[in-house]
């Protein structure tokens, strides 16, 4: 098992307080520009497709691209790597959308759309070579069922690749009792020591753990995308007009909007940790 990425930072209030002299020490603008305004390379989303390039899925292969959505990833997979696809989604209107997504793309020929949720997949024993979980898992109520599930659709040796965020030690109680409630969290699917239990419990082999961080979101940033600071911004907007963006989103949006604002923002500042697991379904019981 290999693990990689970054520590989270220490929860606030731990060190002893800075003086005025610290805080305002000559010379201390110059080195904060040097250390700061220069980038210290972060990983692009690119990195999950290179992590299933190296599992050398191909034309063969059949991907499971669980909770889905819009077949966007499904979509890219196949043309990426030429396998077939099944996008498995619970919200009838991320289905309709995903199959005309599926219907408009030159590849979409190979991925097929399926209604279900991960504690009940629609398919057979053995069907997928991979399982694709990208920011989905916290919405899993049952998540022994869930995996239990993921080893029984996979072939031996085939593996679930889950990206996920996870919270940490700087995610106030608070902050979290409205996160959750806001993006339909379930609270225990936060917490990465349950999750890698649950795994292991469910037969898996964890062979990687990449603790991704800030990275994604920082390249963004890099990039010009600049994804966390429209999110940044959207969050001013819906704080400050709360009373007006309520009356005109209805309550229900307006709350969704502002949590999805919040989930970026948090990665980026450390009270939300990305993580990518790598987990594999031994070729014989005990293998």
């Amino acid at each position: 098992m290999i693990a990689t990425g970054v520590v989270a930072c220490p929860p606030m209030g731990q060190a002893e307080a800075i003086t005025l002299d610290e805080m305002y020490h000559p010379g201390g603008a110059d080195a904060v520009n040097r250390a700061l305004n220069r980038s210290y390379h972060p990983r692009s989303h690119g990195l999950v497709f290179e992590i299933v390039d190296d599992l050398d899925i191909g034309p063969a292969d059949v991907v499971l691209d669980i909770g889905g959505r819009y077949a966007a990833h499904s979509l890219a997979m196949v043309e990426m790597f030429g396998c077939r696809a099944v996008c498995v989604d619970p919200v009838d209107s991320n289905n309709e959308r995903a199959r005309t997504a599926v219907a408009e793309h030159p590849a979409g020929s190979r991925v097929s759309i399926r209604r279900g949720v991960m504690e009940d997949i629609p398919g057979s024993d053995g069907e997928f070579d991979l399982i694709f979980s990208h920011d989905m898992f916290f919405h899993v109520v049952d998540a022994d069922r869930a995996l239990a599930e993921g080893h029984r659709v996979l072939k031996p040796g085939g593996h679930l690749l889950v990206y996920q965020l996870f919270a940490t030690d700087l995610l106030e109680p608070g902050e979290r009792a409205r996160l959750y409630a806001d993006v339909a969290v379930v609270p225990e699917r936060m917490e990465p020591d349950d999750f890698e239990r649950r795994a292991s419990k469910a037969g898996f082999t964890i062979e990687m753990i990449d603790i991704v961080g800030s990275e994604f979101r920082e390249a963004s940033e890099e990039d010009g995308t600049n994804l966390t600071s429209r999110q940044l911004l959207y969050a001013a907007r819906l704080l400050r007009e709360s009373t007006a963006l309520r009356a005109e989103l209805g309550e229900s949006e307006y709350r969704v909007e502002l949590g999805n604002a919040l989930w970026g923002v948090y990665q980026m500042i450390g009270k939300l940790e990305p993580r990518i697991y790598l987990l594999r379904k031994p070729t014989a019981p005990n293998a």
